[in-house]
Parts: structure tokens; sequence; C-alpha cells
């Protein structure tokens, strides 16, 4: 069976796609991030800390995401894949920007993918990078009015279990894992 895909709606930031398999009288409406190809990174830094339950202490990035409303809420470190970078150079950039340290592409943990939603076609590329021994500068951010409103909070423990945002657990439960965290344990 031939799958038919229409573009509905598109403009430089989004693209809005219905999807159908023929014989199927139905289909399925999803967007698309046209800015960045439909790829989103996302990262947790984080810091040995002997004291924790974890071992680990991790940061996230208090931030307004106006979709979500106007309160500041907890969520992971993202970026729009830039198309002139390779997707490790989207991440080292971000971390600078956003946290604040200077790291090269081979410090980077790659957690694998995900996706965020059943409605956007959006895959997240997840990393993680140890900072226990890096000296963390000024977050500058992009520009942005809401980057310039953000902040970060460093975690001890699973006491980010108020985050909205999945990519938080998705990084947090990869990054234990790869970590070699019995989870069977707690």
């Amino acid at each position: 069976m031939k799958i038919v895909k229409t573009k509905l709606f598109d403009n430089e930031w989004l693209s809005l796609m219905s999807v159908k398999k023929e014989g199927i009288s139905s289909g399925y409406v999803y967007s698309h991030e046209t800015r960045c190809n439909g790829i989103i990174v996302a990262f947790m830094p984080f810091r040995k800390n002997d004291n924790v339950q974890f071992g680990y202490d991790f940061l996230l990035r208090k931030e307004v995401t106006p979709c979500w409303g106007f309160e500041p809420h907890f969520s992971s470190f993202t970026g729009g894949y830039e198309k002139d970078k390779g997707v490790e150079e989207t991440v080292i950039m971000e971390l600078h920007e956003e946290a604040g340290y200077q790291a090269e592409t081979s410090e980077l943990i790659n957690l694998g993918e995900s996706f965020a939603s059943k409605s956007a076609d959006t895959v997240y590329k997840l990393f993680a990078i140890d900072v226990t021994e890096k000296k963390q500068g000024e977050a500058k951010g992009d520009g942005s009015v809401f980057e310039t409103l953000a902040s970060n909070r460093w975690f001890t423990d699973v006491a980010f279990s108020n985050a909205k945002d999945p990519q938080v657990y998705v990084l947090f439960f990869r990054l234990m894992h790869h970590l070699g965290f019995d989870f069977s344990k707690v």
C-alpha cells in the first residue's frame, strides 16, 4: 500500500502534514518543525555528588515555554538543530549559551533518540555531559526574551519529579542506565 503525505500548511517555522495510507479512508494530521527539519537536541548536564541518593546532581532549566503557559517550568536543555552545524555541535553551542559550560563533542554521552508527542514528528537527539570537573561560566543565552528570563538549578535527587517536560525523565533514566544504576534497588 502506498503512503501519501500532503502538506496542509507551511511557513519557515512549522508545517502541518497529513499522512494517509492508500485504501484507508481516514488520515492523520501532525506538525513538523520546519525551522530545524524536525530535529531538536535535548541534554542533561550532571556532576558527581557522593552525598546524595543517586551519586549525581542534575542541572535543569527553568524557563517560560509559551505553549505550556507563561509560568516558568523546569525542563531539559534544548535547542533546534542548526542546519549549518552537526547535531553534536548544536549541543555544545546550547550547553555554552544556556548553562555556561565549555565542552568538546567527544565529551558528550549519546543517549539515543525520543519523540515528544504523537501529534508531531519531532525527533529529540538526547545527550548528557559530565561537568564535574568543569568551571561554569556565564550562561548568556541567545538573546531571545524567554532565554533572558530563564535560570538553571541543580537537583540532587528526583526532586525534579514535578517537571512537566517528558524529556527530563527520558534523559534521567537513560543517563542513569548508562552510568550503571540499578533501579531495582530503589
